[in-house]
């Protein structure tokens, strides 16, 4: 054939090529932004332009060959994820236009993966396994039908909390509980900056360990409870949550010093600290486990709560449940509740009653 002379419908590879090379370009993040209908969810369909032409036509793709590899993503990127494989190899994976669209992230820290060899060169993240355990936020834009899946398939979230600098905040911790038992995940409170407490001051949390929520305190700069955050830790995957400032970096670089991320100062104008983790990152521990630093999360994915179950999520609250005058009691200003009277007397403990009052709040808000 002349080397003008092109074969009816242009060269395959060269086709297959810049599909593939399309297939590339998926923004997992972009691609979940743009929404999608029940019929998408049913049928996998891909997201569409404003014309409704499917921006990939995912059954014009090169299929993949032979079995799949399975692995952990240990982060995740706006176009790729960066996957380890069962066999330790760290490799960077487009992600597959095939991935079924779900009402949660199309993929997350701490998801069982599994990767083909893409035609050419590369890696193609083709499957996402079911998330047995998972740490959520609200999506973008307020849309209160869609997840942000932090991290996923936790055994442990490590609730990390400062002493002073910042305060101590009990309501940071309450809406942490609530958001590891929406999970599945079981909490562990650690206090931290312990050290910086005045002689004889001391930190209440009594009221966690009632609820059977293990306590750890100690500091992360004199290393004092560490060895028994560690035993705790080991052979299991946890996550550290908290706000900006309590010292979850720190952590991070002592149970993982692979990680040796960097450490921002605590504000003095406002007591609040700097945001020095952007994404979710998986890392190895010394004990056999698995460590996922989260970025400061400022809202947690409660927005599926109605104001009648936030109840459920206080034990203490959920005991006294039916005895009230009324059977839809919220607790707040009706007469004959009985969750208030206990809360005046003390029965309650106070900071309790205001952290429920102040989540049912921010659900009517929202």
């Amino acid at each position: 054939m002349p080397e003008d002379e092109k074969p009816e419908g242009g060269d395959p590879l060269r086709s297959a090529g810049r599909r593939l090379s399309r297939s590339r370009r998926v923004d997992a993040e972009m691609l979940w932004r743009e929404g999608f209908s029940s019929e998408d969810l049913q049928t996998g369909a891909r997201w569409r332009d404003k014309g409704g032409r499917a921006k990939v036509a995912v059954e014009k793709l090169p299929d993949v060959a032979g079995e799949g590899i399975a692995g952990i993503v240990i982060s995740v990127n706006r176009r790729t994820a960066t996957v380890e494989l069962c066999d330790g190899n760290v490799v960077e994976a487009s992600y597959s236009p095939r991935l079924r669209l779900t009402r949660e992230s199309l993929v997350a820290t701490g998801d069982a993966a599994t990767v083909h060899p893409a035609p050419g060169s590369g890696w193609l993240l083709t499957g996402i396994g079911p998330r047995r355990t998972r740490l959520s936020r609200p999506g973008p834009d307020a849309r209160d039908h869609l997840d942000i899946v932090v991290a996923a398939n936790l055994d442990v979230l490590v609730i990390v909390a400062a002493a002073t600098h910042p305060h101590f905040h009990p309501r940071f911790v309450d809406r942490f509980l609530i958001a590891a038992e929406l999970g599945g995940i079981e909490p562990l409170l650690y206090l931290n900056k312990c050290d910086l407490l005045e002689p004889g001051e001391e930190i209440d949390l009594s009221a966690y360990r009632d609820l059977g929520v293990s306590v750890v305190c100690g500091s992360v700069k004199r290393g004092d409870g560490l060895e028994e955050l560690r035993q705790r830790l080991s052979g299991r995957i946890a996550a550290l949550a908290g706000h900006s400032g309590v010292g979850k970096t720190s952590l991070l670089n002592v149970l993982a010093p692979e990680a040796c991320e960097d450490v921002g100062a605590v504000r003095e104008k406002d007591g609040r600290g700097r945001h020095t983790t952007i994404r979710a990152r998986l890392y190895r521990t010394a004990g056999g486990g698995r460590l996922i630093d989260t970025p400061g999360i400022r809202e947690l994915a409660m927005h599926r709560l109605e104001p009648n179950q936030v109840q459920l999520y206080f034990p203490e609250i959920e005991r006294l449940f039916g005895t009230c005058r009324f059977n839809d009691c919220r607790h707040q200003t009706e007469p004959g509740c009985t969750v208030r009277a206990a809360a005046e007397s003390g029965e309650i403990r106070p900071e309790r009653y205001a952290s429920y009052l102040r989540i049912l709040e921010g659900l009517r808000e929202g």
